[in-house]
C-alpha cells in the first residue's frame, strides 16, 4: 500500500465511512505504539545469483550467437501491443532451459496472472530454477496460496518489504509509514540470463487487454546481449537484500509438495483460458520457428540500465533513475517527447521545462486525463501544476477514456472499459529512448525503486517515437492549451467534429470536486 493506494482504500474522506476509518487508523497507531513493526533481521535465506553463463543450446543459444555477431552491443525490440507483450512473456517461460528471474510490483490472481503462472510452473517442472521477487502491495489474503507454490523444489518466492501483521496491514502501514511507504516498482522478467523483458506492464488482465472495467496503454521492450547481465545484477541486488523476505517466513505453517499440488489443481480449476481470445499456441509456434529471424531484427546498439539501488531506497547515496534521467533530459537540444502515466511535476521541473523551451527545445508530454486516470490523487497532483507547464511552453496532451489505440486491442469482455495510460517512456533528440517503470512524479523519483533502459540509437528511438506519436492522435487524446482568455481548454475530434471543453472533459462535478479537494492537501511529494 502507498499514498495512492490510501486514496483508493480510504476514499479521501469523501464518504460517510471516513470518520470511522480515521478512528480505526488512530486506534491502530495506539495499538502499534511501542511495538515492533520492523522486519526480522536474522532468518535463514540462501544467497543466489543469476546464471553465470548462458546456455549454448535452444532459444537462448540462438540469441547468444546472434549477440556475438554484434560485439559490445545489445539487441533491443519494442513491444507496443498487448498480444505480443503477453506472448513474449509466455515464450520466456516456455523456452527457458536453466533459469527464470521474475520481479514485479503487481502480479494478480486473474486470467493473465494464472495463465503466465502456469507456464512458469511448467518450466519449474522441467527443472528450471525460478526466483519470484514480488512487492507486498498486492498480497492481501494470498500468502498461503503463494507459500504453497513456493513449496515446489525449483521455485522460490520472496516478498519485498512486507508488512509483518498480515491481517491488519492497513493499520501497520499507518503506524510504520516510513518503511512500508517504500515500494519495489520494478517490472522485469529474465530467461537464462540471455533475454529480458522490461517496461511498464504489471502482470494483470488490464495490462494485456483483458480487463472488464479498465485497460491500459503501455509499452515494454525485449532485450538480448550484454545488457541482460546488467539487468540480472540489479535483480540479484534486490533478491539478496534484507528487504526480500522468503514467503515461508510470513505464514504460520510449513507447506510441502502436497500443498503445492493442491494449489496448482485449484488454480487450474479456476482458470478460464477462453477469456484470452488469441491463439497462444499458434503464436508460440511461430515465435519458435522464427526466432533466428527475430534475433536478426533487433536494433543492436549501446544501452544503459538505469535503476535505483537498495542504498538509494534507504536514503543513502547510490544509483538512481531520477539522477541519471534528469541529467539526460537537461542535455536535450531539439526535442523531448514524454509519455508518463502519472505526471506530477514540482517547481524545479517546471523551471527545467521553461529553460528547455526558451532555447528552442520542443517539449511534448502525454499523460492521463481526469477521465482516464485510475488514481484520482495522482491526477490531482498533475492538475496542480498543469497550467504552469503549458505556460512554460510544454505541448501537453491527456489520454481520452475511450482511446482507440487501447480499445482496438481489448478482448470482448472489455468493450465497455475505460482506457488508462500506464506507459513510462521518453525520447530525447530522436536518438536516446528510455522505457521502464519510472513515472515522472515524486513517488518514482524519491520513494519507490524503479528500473528502465536508456538506449542510444536513432533507429530504436524512432520506433519508440512512433508509439508516442500514436498516443497524441485525436482519437486517443485531448490537446490541452489555452483559449483567448488565457484559460485552459481541452480539444479533440469526435466523429469528425472538433469538440472543446473548458473543464476536465467526460467527468462529473463530483469527480472534479474530489480532485480539487485533493489538490489542496500537502501531499505532492507522496504522489
Amino acid at each position: 500500500m502507498n499514498m495512492r493506494a490510501i486514496f483508493k482504500v480510504f476514499g479521501a474522506g469523501a464518504t460517510a465511512k471516513g470518520p470511522l476509518r480515521a478512528s480505526l487508523i488512530g486506534g491502530g497507531l495506539l495499538l502499534f505504539a511501542g511495538g515492533c513493526t520492523s522486519l526480522p533481521k536474522d532468518y535463514p535465506k540462501t544467497v543466489t545469483t543469476a546464471l553465470k553463463s548462458t546456455p549454448s543450446t535452444g532459444i537462448s543459444g540462438i540469441l547468444e550467437r546472434e549477440a556475438k555477431r554484434h560485439p559490445g552491443k545489445s539487441g533491443f525490440g519494442v513491444i507496443p501491443n498487448n498480444r505480443e507483450a503477453f506472448t513474449n512473456r509466455v515464450a520466456l517461460a516456455r523456452f527457458a532451459e536453466k533459469t527464470l528471474d521474475v520481479q514485479y510490483f503487481i502480479w494478480s490472481a486473474d486470467t493473465i496472472g494464472q495463465m503466465l503462472g502456469e507456464q512458469i510452473i511448467e518450466a519449474a517442472d522441467r527443472g528450471v530454477r525460478v526466483r519470484f521477487l514480488l512487492d507486498d502491495i498486492n498480497f492481501k489474503k494470498r500468502d498461503s496460496a503463494v507459500a504453497a507454490i513456493s513449496a515446489h523444489p525449483n521455485i522460490e518466492v520472496r516478498i519485498f518489504n512486507p508488512a509483518q501483521h498480515r491481517s491488519i496491514r492497513g493499520l501497520e502501514f499507518a503506524a510504520n509509514f516510513s518503511r512500508l511507504n517504500k515500494r519495489m516498482h520494478n517490472k522485469i522478467m529474465v530467461m537464462d540470463n540471455a533475454c529480458a523483458i522490461i517496461g511498464g506492464r504489471n502482470i494483470a488482465d488490464e495490462y494485456f487487454g483483458l480487463g472488464e472495467k479498465q485497460n491500459n496503454r503501455d509499452l515494454d521492450i525485449v532485450v538480448v546481449g550484454p545488457i541482460v547481465r546488467e539487468v540480472s545484477i540489479t535483480f540479484d541486488e534486490f533478491w539478496n537484500s534484507a528487504g526480500a523476505v522468503p514467503i515461508e517466513l510470513l505464514v504460520k505453517q510449513e507447506y510441502r509438495i502436497e500443498d503445492f499440488r493442491k494449489q496448482v489443481a485449484t488454480m487450474r480449476g479456476n482458470l478460464q483460458p477462453e477469456r484470452y481470445p488469441f491463439p497462444l499456441e499458434s503464436d508460440l509456434k511461430t515465435l519458435r520457428s522464427q526466432v533466428g529471424k527475430i534475433a536478426k531484427g533487433f536494433v543492436w546498439a549501446d544501452g544503459r540500465v538505469l535503476h535505483d539501488s537498495i542504498k538509494t531506497m534507504k536514503g543513502e547515496d547510490g544509483e538512481s533513475v531520477k539522477g541519471s534521467l534528469s541529467a539526460e533530459i537537461a542535455k536535450a537540444k531539439r526535442e523531448l517527447f514524454i509519455e508518463s502515466a502519472y505526471f506530477v511535476v514540482i517547481d524545479d521541473e517546471i523551471e527545467l521545462t521553461r529553460n528547455l523551451t526558451s532555447r528552442g527545445v520542443k517539449v511534448r508530454a502525454l499523460t492521463n486525463s481526469l477521465a482516464s486516470n485510475n488514481v484520482i490523487a495522482a491526477q490531482a497532483g498533475h492538475s496542480k501544476n498543469r497550467e504552469a507547464l503549458v505556460d512554460a511552453g510544454m505541448d501537453l496532451y491527456e489520454l481520452r477514456p475511450d482511446a482507440e489505440s487501447v480499445m482496438s486491442q481489448v478482448a470482448p469482455q472489455g468493450k465497455d472499459c475505460v482506457t488508462t495510460l500506464h506507459t513510462k517512456a521518453l525520447v530525447i533528440d530522436d536518438r536516446h529512448a528510455f522505457v521502464g517503470s519510472f513515472n515522472l512524479d515524486p513517488r518514482s523519483a524519491d520513494i519507490n525503486s524503479e528500473i528502465g533502459l536508456l538506449v542510444d540509437s536513432p533507429v530504436f528511438a524512432q520506433k519508440v517515437r512512433s508509439f508516442l506519436n500514436e498516443g497524441i492522435e485525436s482519437e486517443n487524446s485531448y490537446h490541452v492549451t489555452k483559449d483567448e482568455n488565457g484559460k485552459l481548454q481541452w480539444k479533440t475530434i469526435v466523429e469528425g467534429q472538433e469538440q472543446t471543453w473548458s473543464v476536465d472533459p467526460e467527468v462529473g462535478s463530483a469527480t472534479r470536486f474530489k480532485a480539487g479537494f485533493i489538490e489542496l492537501l500537502p501531499i505532492q511529494d507522496q504522489l
